[in-house]
């Protein structure tokens, strides 16, 4: 009888011990915060950034993913300053995705970056959050044709915008070009001033598609005077990296411009590291 009881006390002890320890091993996933999930900053701003707090310190690094969407262009509007895969230190209590915002002279309408947060080891309390740019460009088409490049999302693309004259186009073919003056921001949308202060002549407007791996949709838009000369949107592909494509001529007189052939852009396949001429083609 003593021997009975003994064994029943004993698997009872090895039950309630093996309960406490499956009790133990279960862990609950800490509840993660975002801060400013929604905010507005203007283009001058320079960063904005998202804070992501735990309440108390863990044990183990924390993970949270952030995915980026929304009408702010990549590259073109902003860039990430830091990794999109934020991790809290074991020990620490927070985490900041931030944000560089690209001051152009592109007069825009407001864009937005929208974030999605996800995580396999923490609950979110909010997995989304937004950031509003607001533009603080004033058009400046009253000084001349101002020529605007933007393009569409994806990964990088640096694009350039530039200033010619004295093209000479021969059996659709460039033949010969004189620079006049380049935007040639390594990121950021791009803006350039055809001004009134110019002799009267013809000019041309080069796109130019210095660096990407990807097909690059883009809008060039002139302007002068407040009123649109000439707008067109066009692709490269991926392997016209170091292409550009003529836009002209744009005939100056006085403070008036006009286009002299629709649709007029011819394609250069030659990078602008050192200007010179290589045998392009018209595009249509």
């Amino acid at each position: 009888m003593q021997r009975n009881l003994f064994c029943a006390s004993a698997i009872a002890c090895v039950m309630l011990s093996a309960i406490s320890c499956k009790k133990d091993d279960t862990t609950t996933q800490p509840t993660v915060a975002l801060s400013a999930t929604s905010q507005t900053v203007s283009e001058a701003a320079g960063t904005a950034s998202i804070t992501i707090t735990l309440p108390s310190a863990q044990s183990t690094d924390v993970t949270i993913k952030a995915t980026l969407g929304g009408t702010a262009i990549l590259n073109g509007d902003y860039q990430v300053s830091t990794d999109t895969t934020l991790t809290i230190a074991a020990g620490s209590t927070s985490a900041i995705l931030t944000f560089e915002i690209f001051d152009d002279e592109v007069v825009e309408s407001d864009k937005t970056i929208n974030v999605t947060f996800s995580s396999s080891n923490a609950t979110l309390s909010n997995s989304t959050a937004s950031v509003t740019i607001t533009d603080n460009d004033s058009d400046q088409s009253a000084d001349g044709l101002v020529s605007e490049l933007t393009w569409d999302a994806g990964s990088l693309a640096d694009m350039d915008l530039y200033l010619a004259n004295n093209v000479t186009i021969t059996d659709n073919t460039v033949t010969d070009y004189n620079l006049l003056s380049g935007s040639t921001n390594t990121s950021g949308f791009e803006s350039l001033l055809l001004s009134n202060d110019l002799d009267d002549a013809d000019y041309y407007v080069l796109v130019y598609f210095a660096e990407g791996a990807r097909e690059v949709t883009y809008t060039l838009t002139n302007r002068a005077s407040g009123n649109t000369v000439y707008e067109d949107t066009y692709s490269f592909t991926a392997d016209e990296v170091g292409g550009a494509y003529f836009y002209g001529p744009f005939t100056k007189s006085g403070t008036a411009y006009s286009i002299g052939k629709t649709a007029n852009s011819v394609l250069w396949d030659v990078k602008l590291v050192e200007p010179h001429w290589h045998k392009g083609k018209i595009a249509k």
